[in-house]
């Protein structure tokens, strides 16, 4: 069984309906050795999730997110490179000089 199948089989229903997810609708937007993050959609409520998955030495790790992204919108955050520091300190001094 590919790791990925395995990880699907955690995310099965919708956090806020109960409704099970179609796979359809379920989008890997990451995946690594011992993690993946996924985008679902319910077929019945369209709420949206992040779901990130990983494996560690004591086990499964799940965490859900909602979110009002699409899989487009998220997909193009993860290609995105990640924040640096220099641009949260600009953040910081902007924020702290109104």
């Amino acid at each position: 069984m590919r790791e990925q199948d395995y990880n699907l089989k955690n995310l099965t229903k919708c956090p806020l309906c109960k409704a099970k997810y179609d796979s359809s609708q379920t989008f890997v937007l990451e995946e690594g050795v011992s993690r993946t993050v996924f985008h679902l959609t319910c077929s019945k409520c369209q709420s949206a999730l992040l779901a990130f998955i990983s494996e560690g030495k004591k086990g499964v790790v799940s965490l859900g997110m909602a979110t009002d992204l699409s899989v487009k919108e998220a997909r193009e955050m993860f290609e995105k490179p990640p924040v640096d520091k220099d641009e949260v300190l600009k953040v910081y001094k902007y924020l702290n000089n109104k």
